[in-house]
């Protein structure tokens, strides 16, 4: 029988059968009815809740609270009597008071691990202030942010929240960002070799968890098992992690949690300045170069950064690798072909002017890595490439990514209410190149680029809250988000797509006394997908074997999806005792792959199928907190409980095709139940002790695998501790010694093509100091980690599946050297 030939060569490019522009949204026809449920919704929130509020009248109190080193001291309590105004300073330090007549006042500062201050205030017209800090104690040292700002946020949200700045960064530093954070208590990391890592917060990833820089989500190809989060770990200066549901503010996707990354300094006036960190590991030869420059005049200001790093093949403690029955030998124990390297580049403008304040985020994140060329197919053994000729050379098959990032946020404070709009453009572009070698009824391809993927998003965001004056504080909000995602290369796995979501919600937060806060909030969102068709470039057999066609791999589709959701919360605060609850509802849009992928993923060497039916994947959790702060010790506890409807997950069936087996998308109810627990204890001034402990239960209770776990779920473990900072010595100061000791359980409860994953133990040790020579600092830290180079298994590896432990010994030395100049 005849065939007609496919509409266009083996390698076409998909691409939109419109034009999209990217500074405008037309949304589709069918998704009309839901954006105007949407607006309407968020219009009238706003009007009752604008109407609410007062006219401003009278005089403005603001100014900006410090630590004695000139630093921004975030979430310190302002108090301002008579009247009883109450504020809390953001995160440079700044406060402001509206509509304040004229008269004497009391102005009262205080901030958790600083000395109180109280002034008397004679106000007759505008003023600013300076209030200096002096520092008193110290609780929770491992996750503590200059000015006590993580006490703050852990204090007022009754969600689970941890926060670090940049000086954990460097003091953690591993080879990704995501790596370093799991330092943090229910943070680990999906690791791609030495270089590349995606986040899991108690147990889940992919688009379970949404990474976000300065608020805005990261868009990129986070659904592959093999895909990083492209973020240049030297350019964070802060990042919280929000443990559970968090789709109130960020919408779909939040649904085990959020990571935001922040850039949250800025210069001070008339002043220029910089650092360059340099940085070296030995395990992978790994050599690091960031340069960061800052200046500012009185209101304009500006922040550049340019990172290089470059990595060779990592080294692990084995001399063979077994896969698919087959034994593959190591060179010096080095796995070949996981060379590497970044080329990062960001620029940041800002624009201070009291009440409206602006600033430019622009960056770009460029990475090239290769993957472990003896798990990406058995072809593998008839290649003629030369994997052992160089450590640092990049080899097939690698990825090449690059992540171009604009966002635009305006404040601004007006009639009594806080304004915040932003506006963003992503383009996320992947290339995977593997050899070009035939599979089954597939022909050798004509050259080396297996698939490729560009994801172009435009996200929109505008909220506005009242001031922290009146007994109620209430927040709301709007944001949008459009994207046009496009597939190529001859493998295919998922066909190109359209999305396009949208949101409204309201907050609220109040205080019956004063150490009982109660929170609430509710949120609708819709969302709507688009994919696009597409069929084989080469001809297969038909289903029922009486011809060769081209098979039609995916149909055009709409689909179109709602949701509902909220949450209720309580912190109760008294002297030394935190106690919080927290009831929430969250929620994550099918993806595209889920839909509606339907070939083979080579990387993973199964055939995946979507599922058009699948709905949208529910949860309702509860999270409780208890927080203990003594003068000597400090204990926080962290249990959950999670309930999902509808999980969704890759189901492994009895099928096969092209001998490889077949996986089917489809949904479950689960179960899920665990928790976090932290302790600090001081031994004596210099020296203190903390134990860090996370489990993570999971059990599918319907469906086929009714009784398994969920995959890529993390062991128990517990991490000692043990810290000495001596006093300041002759030209050194801020000097530490640490010691890691981690202690990892068995994993046995896992779900086909998993396997159990043994227990180990590991030794990690770290010390750093800061030199001064005159006015000039250097900061020095080292870290060994593995120091008994064990032999260990990580059950979130992506490596895991084919038996390849984890990186041997490795010693890492860090230099970071600021400079500050005024004008």
């Amino acid at each position: 029988m005849n065939q007609p030939m496919p509409p266009s060569g083996p390698l076409r490019y998909l691409q939109s059968d419109d034009s999209f522009s990217w500074f405008r949204f037309n949304l589709q026809i069918q998704f009309n009815q839901f954006r105007m449920k949407i607006f309407s919704t968020a219009a009238l929130l706003l009007l009752l809740f604008l109407q609410s509020v007062p006219a401003q009248v009278g005089y403005t109190l603001s100014g900006y609270i410090k630590t004695e080193d000139n630093k921004p001291l975030p979430g310190a309590s302002i108090q301002l009597t008579p009247g009883n105004r109450g504020v809390a300073s953001g995160s440079q330090g700044e406060f402001r008071f509206g509509n304040i007549p004229a008269g004497s006042y009391q102005f009262r500062v205080s901030a958790v691990g600083a000395e109180t201050r109280e002034l008397s205030l004679q106000l007759e017209s505008d003023t600013v202030l300076v209030i200096v800090m002096k520092q008193a104690v110290v609780t929770l040292a491992e996750v503590s942010i200059e000015g006590k700002y993580d006490e703050f946020r852990r204090e007022n949200d009754a969600r689970s929240i941890e926060l670090v700045n940049d000086e954990f960064i460097r003091k953690n530093m591993a080879g990704s960002l995501m790596q370093t954070l799991e330092r943090l208590p229910g943070v680990n990391s999906m690791s791609i070799g030495s270089g590349q890592s995606k986040p899991v917060i108690r147990g889940l990833s992919f688009n379970q968890v949404i990474v976000a820089e300065n608020g805005i989500k990261h868009e990129s190809q986070q659904w592959g098992a093999d895909h990083g989060v492209e973020v240049d770990q030297y350019d964070v200066e802060q990042a919280e992690v929000i443990k559970g549901p968090a789709s109130l503010m960020y919408g779909s996707d939040a649904i085990a949690g959020v990571i935001d990354l922040r850039q949250t300094f800025v210069p001070e006036p008339f002043t220029a300045g910089g650092s360059l960190n340099l940085s070296g590991q030995s395990n992978n030869s790994q050599g690091a170069l960031s340069l960061g420059l800052f200046n500012r005049n009185e209101k304009f200001w500006a922040k550049a950064r340019f990172t290089l790093i470059d990595y060779a093949d990592y080294r692990v403690p084995t001399d063979s690798i077994e896969y698919y029955s087959y034994y593959f030998r190591l060179k010096d124990k080095k796995l070949r072909n996981t060379a590497g390297g970044e080329k990062n580049g960001s620029l940041a403008l800002g624009y201070i002017n009291g009440r409206f304040n602006s600033v430019l985020f622009v960056n770009n994140t460029f990475s090239k890595s290769g993957f472990f060329a003896n798990a990406h197919g058995l072809e593998i053994r008839n290649s003629q490439i030369d994997y052992d000729l160089d450590d640092r050379d990049i080899d097939l098959p690698y990825q090449q990514v690059n992540h171009f990032k604009v966002h635009l946020r305006n404040t601004l404070v007006h009639a009594g209410l806080n304004h915040r709009i932003d506006l963003a453009w992503q383009n996320n572009k992947r290339l995977e190149f593997s050899e070009a070698v035939e599979h089954g009824y597939m022909p050798e391809p004509p050259d080396s680029l297996e698939r490729s993927f560009e994801k172009q998003t435009l996200s929109f965001a505008w909220a506005v809250s009242n001031q922290d004056t009146g007994l109620i504080r209430f927040s709301a909000g709007i944001n949008a988000e459009r994207q046009d995602n496009a597939s190529g290369g001859w493998g295919f796995i998922l066909p190109s797509f359209r999305r396009t979501t949208a949101g409204a919600y309201l907050l609220g937060e109040t205080r019956p006394v004063k150490k009982w806060l109660l929170l609430a909030g509710a949120r609708f969102d819709a969302g709507f997908i688009s994919t696009k068709a597409y069929s084989d470039w080469f001809m297969s057999p038909s289903d029922n074997g009486e011809a060769f066609i081209y098979k039609q791999r995916a149909t055009a589709s709409d689909l179109r999806f709602s949701h509902l959701s909220g949450s209720v919360g309580s912190v109760y605060k008294s002297e030394g005792l935190i106690l919080k609850v927290n009831l929430g509802n969250s929620f994550r849009l099918p993806l595209a792959k889920e839909l509606a992928s339907d070939g083979v993923n080579y990387h993973m060497y199964r055939f995946e199928k979507g599922n058009m039916n699948l709905k949208p994947e529910t949860a309702w959790q509860l999270d409780a907190g208890l927080e203990l702060n003594r003068k000597q010790w400090a204990a926080e506890i962290s249990p959950f409980l999670a309930w999902f409807p509808s999980y969704v997950y890759l189901n492994p069936t009895y099928q096969y095709y092209e001998g490889l087996q077949v996986f089917n998308y489809t949904q479950t109810e689960v179960l899920r139940a665990g928790g976090e627990i932290h302790l600090h204890y001081t031994i004596f001034r210099e020296l203190k002790s903390g134990l860090i402990g996370e489990y993570v239960w999971s059990e599918q209770i319907s469906g086929d695998k009714k009784g398994f776990g969920l995959p890529f779920s993390p062991p128990a473990s517990v991490m000692f501790n043990l810290t000495y900072q001596p006093d300041p010595y002759r030209f050194t100061r801020d000097t530490w010694f640490s010691v890691d000791f981690k202690i990892a359980a068995a994993q046995n409860q896992t779900v086909p093509p998993e396997k159990k994953t043994p227990g180990y133990q590991i030794l990690n040790l770290s010390a750093g100091t800061t030199i001064t020579a005159g006015k000039q600092k250097i900061e020095l830290s080292l870290r060994i980690s593995n120091l008994l180079n064990a032999r260990y298994l990580n059950h979130t590896s992506y490596y895991r599946l084919i038996e390849v432990p984890e990186p041997g010994r490795g010693f890492q030395m860090g230099i970071k050297i600021p400079f500050i100049a005024n004008h």
